[in-house]
Formats: structure tokens, sequence, C-alpha cells
């Protein structure tokens, strides 16, 4: 169980560079900042736009909270730091269904605790949902941060709602060939063997007049 430590909460912070913050510093006095972030900046994303997509793309707004809370810890109180990254925007990507480029909304909010070294983070336990774990610094690249959280935030499968057109690789073949398909077209059945009629070769097979096989001796 956590709690609040009292402090007044809300400052504003002006951030000289988000490729250094104090992020110690930015929790302690529960500063908050924010502002907008280019996709030029963040080469992953980037890296993520399809060939033929609209240009310029809009920028990400972003917005960090800085706060402190008291944990009962092996010696009495102890303080931990914590993060709160909020993140929204849009990106071209391309779809998976129709290879045709469209526009995905992305935002994302993350409550990440603070720790001072990379052995503190991995004694957290992986199955903690209260939070993400980062390894805090006076010298912290908050937009690598940013960044890792959009890509986070991406679709397994990019894709329409609903396609505007189909891509001429759904009516080849895979030799580029003319495919046959027509939607309107209704499925055909296998044929599968008539069991009775295999039945009944077998007793036309037989002598008698009763129609029944002969047994050979």
């Amino acid at each position: 169980m956590v709690r609040d430590s009292g402090k007044d909460s809300g400052k504003t912070a002006q951030l000289e560079s988000l490729h250094a913050v104090d992020v110690f510093e930015f929790a302690r006095n529960h500063n908050e900042a924010s502002g907008v972030l280019n996709l030029d900046a963040m080469p992953r994303m980037l890296a993520e736009v399809p060939v033929g997509a609209p240009v310029p793309q809009v920028p990400f707004a972003w917005r960090l909270s800085g706060s402190v809370t008291k944990a009962p810890g092996a010696d009495g109180e102890r303080e931990e730091r914590w993060l709160t990254l909020a993140v929204k925007g849009s990106l071209w990507l391309e779809c998976q269904r129709c290879l045709g480029p469209y526009e995905q909304a992305l935002a994302a909010e993350t409550r990440y605790l603070i720790v001072d070294t990379d052995a503190e983070a991995d004694a957290r336990p992986m199955d903690d949902d209260e939070a993400d774990v980062v390894v805090g610094s006076r010298q912290f690249d908050l937009i690598e941060l940013i960044e890792e959280e959009l890509l986070l935030s991406l679709p397994l499968v990019p894709k329409h709602e609903m396609c505007p057109s189909v891509h001429d690789s759904l009516l080849t073949g895979v030799d580029g060939s003319e495919s046959s398909f027509d939607e309107n077209e209704a499925p055909q059945e296998s044929e599968k063997p008539n069991p009775f009629a295999a039945l009944k070769a077998l007793k036309g097979d037989g002598s008698g007049s009763n129609g029944k096989g002969k047994l050979k001796s």
C-alpha cells in the first residue's frame, strides 16, 4: 500500500533539453511538463511510416508528471519516486490487408517507478501490473522514453477497419497469373465416395437369386 507524501503537486517545469532531464529532481518536486514532439526526432517511429504516406506528419503531444509516495520498507517507510507519461497523436502505417497507407491513432499513458540501478529494476516482480520500472538519471533521455511508449502502442497487425480496395496480390495466383476467383461463385463441394453405392456394388458381385455373396471354401 502506498500513499502520497503530502507535498504540493502540479508545479510546471521548464525542461531545457528533453535529452537530459533530471528525473529524480522532477519527481521530488512533483513537477509537470508538456509539449509536442515531431516524428523526425524519433527514428524508430519514422521507420514505421510507409512510402507514399502523406506528409508532413502531425506532431505528438506529450505530458509528464512526477510524484513521490511513501511505502513500507524493512527499516520503516521508504520514499518511492514516480513518473507518469501520457502521449497521443497519429501515425501513417501500411495496412497488412490491402498494403495501402492509413492513419492510425495512438494514445498511451504509463506510470513508471524510478529506481537507481539496473539491479533494482531486475529485482522487481515481473507480474507487477501497478507500474513499469525505469532506471533514473540526472541526464535522462525523455525522447527515448516517449518513443518507446509509442512503439509499444502500435497495433500488432496494422490494418484499415474497412479497406478501400483489394490489393492486386489477392486477385492473382502466387505465380502472378490471373486468378479464377469469383466472389459470387458458390464454393464447390469435393466429391466423396457414396458408401451405399459401394455396398450395392459389393452385393452385385455375388451369385444366386437372393443377391447374397457366396463364400469360398
